[in-house]
């Protein structure tokens, strides 16, 4: 009940991002302010009521220099300010009360000053013993050296116990602190070190998942070449029996990375001029794919009528994953409906929100999930920790709040616009679908087949020789990049993880070539990355298609004649 009511005060401008750490030692100071500011205002009232005008005077001028504090030095932004202030007024307080003799019994005035110690380690980040310090070397030269102040004055036997007492607390305060920084360097380690070898899991799964695939594919495409009508029926058995083997063995290497939590292929940022209704769309068809019993719906709240310079990639990658990540909280056939704002907006700046609201019974775990979230407690590849740790790198965040029976998720970017390209009206997008590019025959495609190893290159051209006449072999990313630079290429099959730049990156700059007025080429990702985000992640960035190996030859034949239809 207390806690409810104080609330406000503890967490006074306190963000759900923050570091825990630093959220306990913000709180720490907001609970002294609100300790000490009502025994001012309790010791300034009394003082009036006893006509002892010189308490009122010391309390009430006190309080009201803590309350201004506590507001243009909000612990939360001004940390150390703010703490040296209160660690400072708490001693001047102290050594006010023994110099003048303020009306304190002699018993509560040693609670203070013993307590003093204690309370400026916790509140205070550097320097914690210098005020303590101060104070003693203060109380102890006013006590033999009066001057005439109608203080406290100790002497004698009673001088030395108060005095030794006050240096034992200031060790233990010292000793205490020292403790307590160790511990947190210790948690701090640990949590590195867990999140090191999470990491290295999770790398160590991805490579056994990349490895274990591409040799299944392998067979199964070798399996494919060979079975046909020349075979025995005997002959004809063993490959059946190999396949159901292969099927198995894929079947249990799946079960084997489910119970992992992969980590997801890096965004590499790229700043390029983008339409962000395309980008938008691109990532709704995306979505599309993937999943249609939980729909997307959009609504713009603004018109913007030029290009944005920015990541595309970065905003379909947050806008899928986003999307994603809310759907598990969804019955089956609710929607989401996202809308964009323009929040800001200037010659040469806009800022957009992105917002999705829904409706979900599942909505105080989703909330709770959010806090595990910002608090850092979710280290996962879901969608909604994939979207967290991406705007946390552009220094952006997902908020959540209840909007009725709604709740709404949301963020922010910010992008420049490009004055040099104007968003084309629906009209003349129509116009220039017109004259779209027309249908190429899968058999006189110009095929660009992106793999770094040497066998599983032979095997997909093998694979692919019957339908497919014209394949250019690049063995990596930069290689692939000079070849689409100097020929024009109907279809390009884009394996993920290669030396020297990967399939991620090689897709992203051949959108940012095409972005300046090429032809769209489709991209199918043919990789072994089959763990979770990893889809997501390659359509994201660009690709049109995506297939994990191992796969049958006649699936990827249908997904090329679909792209070049």
């Amino acid at each position: 009940m207390l806690y409810t009511i104080f609330k406000p005060v503890i967490n006074f401008r306190i963000r759900e991002d923050m570091d825990q750490a630093f959220v306990n030692q913000v709180q720490r100071i907001n609970l002294l302010y609100l300790v000490i500011s009502p025994m001012l205002l309790i010791a300034a009232s009394w003082g009036l009521s006893q006509g002892n005008y010189s308490i009122l005077l010391i309390n009430g001028i006190t309080f009201l220099i803590l309350v201004t504090s506590f507001f243009l030095f909000p612990a939360a932004h001004k940390t150390n300010l703010s703490a040296t202030i209160l660690s400072a007024i708490c001693g001047l307080l102290v050594l006010l009360s023994f110099t003048f003799n303020n009306g304190l019994y002699g018993s509560i005035l040693v609670a203070f000053y013993l307590l003093y110690p204690f309370a400026s380690v916790i509140i205070v980040e550097s320097r914690k013993m210098l005020f303590p310090l101060i104070l003693g070397l203060l109380t102890l030269a006013i006590n033999y050296f009066p001057l005439g102040m109608p203080g406290v004055h100790l002497e004698g036997y009673n001088a030395l116990v108060f005095f030794i007492a006050y240096a034992i607390v200031l060790l233990v305060s010292m000793y205490i602190d020292r403790g307590n920084m160790q511990y947190l360097a210790q948690t701090k380690e640990a949590k590195e070190r867990y999140e090191a070898q999470v990491q290295e899991k999770d790398a160590f799964i991805s490579r056994l998942s990349h490895g274990l695939r591409t040799s299944l594919s392998n067979i199964q495409l070798i399996n494919n070449l060979v079975h046909d009508g020349r075979l025995s029926s005997e002959q004809k058995e063993l490959l059946e029996t190999l396949r159901a083997s292969t099927n198995s063995l894929i079947e249990h290497v799946n079960n084997i990375v489910e119970i992992a939590s992969p980590g997801n292929v890096d965004y590499k940022k790229s700043i390029v001029s983008f339409d962000l209704c395309k980008v938008i769309e691109e990532a709704l068809g995306i979505l599309d794919t993937s999943e249609a019993d939980h729909p997307v719906n959009i609504s713009k709240k603004g018109q913007l009528s030029h290009y944005l310079i920015g990541d595309p990639s970065l905003v379909r990658g947050l806008v899928v994953n986003t999307c994603k990540g809310l759907r598990r909280y969804l019955p089956e056939g609710k929607a989401i409906r996202l809308f964009i704002d323009n929040l800001q907006e200037t010659a040469s700046e806009v800022q957009i929100e992105f917002g999705f609201r829904f409706e979900s019974p599942r909505e105080k775990e989703l909330f709770n999930y959010m806090d595990t979230l910002n608090r850092g407690g979710d280290i996962s590849s879901s969608g909604l920790a994939v979207a967290h740790k991406l705007l946390r790198e552009m220094e952006s965040k997902l908020t959540i709040k209840n909007e009725g029976s709604d709740s709404l998720v949301s963020f922010c970017l910010d992008f420049t616009r490009d004055l040099t390209k104007v968003v084309q009206e629906e009209s003349q997008s129509g116009q220039a679908d017109e004259t779209e590019e027309s249908p190429v025959d899968l058999k006189d495609a110009e095929v660009l087949l992106v793999e770094d190893n040497d066998i599983n290159q032979k095997i997909v051209i093998l694979s692919l020789r019957k339908h497919v006449s014209k394949i250019d072999v690049a063995p990596n990313g930069k290689v692939a990049l000079e070849m689409f630079g100097s020929k024009q290429y109907d279809l390009i099959l884009m394996d993920i993880m290669m030396p020297v730049m990967d399939g991620i990156t090689a897709t992203k700059k051949i959108r940012e070539i095409e972005s300046t007025g090429g032809k769209h080429v489709p991209i199918i990702a043919i990789t072994a990355n089959a763990l979770a985000g990893d889809r997501d992640n390659c359509l994201a960035a660009g690709v049109d298609e995506y297939i994990a190996k191992p796969f049958h030859t006649e699936t990827l034949i249908e997904m090329m004649q679909n792209l070049l239809a």
